[in-house]
């Protein structure tokens, strides 16, 4: 017989007996234990390499891009082929608290075949602590058609909930929708898949610039308190090294001044942002017309830069290195 859980609570009434849990965080602010979080970002864009940098904290509960994690054992569910990880290891050695199960089907599992997987992890806790449990990606585990089946999502998402009643953090990877989103709904399918998660979790790189290209931005929201709303990192290629970049927009001004000092330094008179863009060099990204005006004034502002005119349409704000013949003003508002 179904059992059926029918408790009906007043509100607003303290249950000494029952007081509410504290968040049992093995990332803080981003996984929890009894909580599922969805990790969402285009493909190749670093999701597996963020991953194996947190595993790698998990090891003895290092602190990762800033924020505390839980020492602990993890697993991996995945689609890549062993080697792959094997690969990465090398640049990220992780250690024996994780493991990997890869390609554990043939083809997409029937829903049968993924209940009998999450009871292999149920057995698997059973036998020692399985404090983070990550699918790796929806797509490839999900038993039906499609990620636009609400049905289809609540088979995946039933046993991952069961586990994590049992203790143990869920993390799902997934790839996004095709049209472009508001931030916190980019997954791909149905909205009840996030509707269903306590986490969402976006990735994506930080910008267009040369100096960006190691540089990540997770955004996140959840029902958790806590979840941080954005947060900027960067990873060195080829070795175990990430780094929170707790203000993006000055590392960016400090990685690309000196090509702009360069552009000035090379004019004989002062000139508009606009005229230093249309100089910038073909083999670079450009910058946004309002990125450059930001480190032109930035660097007014700290000495860098001299700024001459009025701000307005027939008499615009030119830049200088100092020393060309004008002086600094005195009176520049100051930056956000």
């Amino acid at each position: 017989m179904l059992q059926l859980n029918f408790n009906p609570r007043p509100l607003g009434v303290a249950s000494p007996a029952a007081p509410a849990p504290a968040v049992d965080w093995v990332w803080d602010g981003y996984l929890a234990r009894r909580n599922l979080t969805l990790l969402t970002s285009r493909w190749k864009a670093g999701k597996t390499t963020l991953l194996a940098g947190l595993l790698r904290a998990m090891a003895d509960g290092a602190p990762f891009l800033g924020r505390p994690t839980a020492a602990g054992h993890a697993l991996v569910v995945t689609e890549e082929d062993p080697d792959h990880w094997a690969y990465r290891s090398q640049a990220i050695p992780v250690g024996p608290h994780a493991r990997v199960v890869s390609r554990p089907f043939l083809t997409r599992p029937t829903v049968r075949q993924w209940y009998e997987l999450a009871g292999r992890v149920k057995a698997l806790r059973a036998a020692g602590p399985v404090d983070l449990l990550v699918v790796d990606p929806l797509a490839t585990f999900l038993p039906g058609k499609s990620d636009s089946d609400p049905s289809a999502l609540n088979d995946f998402l039933t046993p991952l909930r069961i586990l994590a009643r049992g203790g143990t953090a869920v993390l799902v990877l997934h790839h996004p929708r095709k049209a472009r989103s508001e931030e916190g709904s980019a997954a791909r399918g149905s909205g009840a898949l996030l509707g269903a998660v306590d986490v969402v979790l976006e990735l994506s790189e930080y910008g267009p610039l040369a100096t960006d290209q190691n540089r990540r931005k997770l955004t996140g929201r959840g029902r958790l308190p806590g979840v941080p709303r954005v947060l900027a990192y960067e990873w060195e290629p080829g070795t175990p090294e990430f780094r929170a970049v707790p203000d993006p927009t000055g590392a960016r001004f400090r990685d690309n001044w000196e090509a702009v000092r360069g552009l000035l330094a090379g004019r004989r008179v002062p000139a508009t942002h606009g005229e230093l863009l249309a100089d910038w060099p073909g083999d670079r990204p450009r910058p946004a017309g309002w990125q450059l005006y930001d480190w032109l004034a930035r660097a007014a502002a700290n000495g860098l830069a001299v700024r001459t005119g009025g701000g307005t349409r027939n008499d615009p704000y030119r830049f200088a290195v100092p020393g060309k013949g004008v002086t600094r003003l005195p009176d520049l508002p100051p930056l956000d």
